[in-house]
């Protein structure tokens, strides 16, 4: 299963979101991330390099934009607010099947 977490800058929650799952190797499933309004390079948040760093946990140091071909890999994507997942839902309708916030896909209210 491909995921893709999704958040404003892919510079702090949807980039620890991917490093977590990532990490925990499981069979099948591959995770990445990227944020609305980004751009390709940036550095992440200095804090969320030093939570993974001192949890040794493997990540990307630079942030993605949101690009459609990584949209179409992904079997699900998670948004990290419902803003986020509306603004989805407006943009790419023929995906929103597979379009959730992580709250929703979870089960919490």
């Amino acid at each position: 299963m491909n995921i893709y977490f999704i958040c404003t800058g892919n510079t702090c929650r949807s980039p620890l979101a991917e490093a977590l799952l990532n990490n925990e190797k499981l069979p099948g499933v591959t995770a990445k991330s990227a944020g609305i309004h980004s751009m390709d390079g940036l550095p992440i948040s200095v804090n969320s390099a030093q939570l993974l760093k001192e949890a040794g946990i493997p990540y990307s140091e630079f942030s993605n934009e949101l690009k459609f071909s990584e949209m179409q890999w992904a079997d699900l994507v998670l948004t990290m607010t419902v803003g986020h997942r509306d603004f989805l839902h407006s943009s790419y309708p023929e995906m929103k099947e597979k379009i959730f916030t992580l709250k929703e896909y979870v089960g919490e209210k």
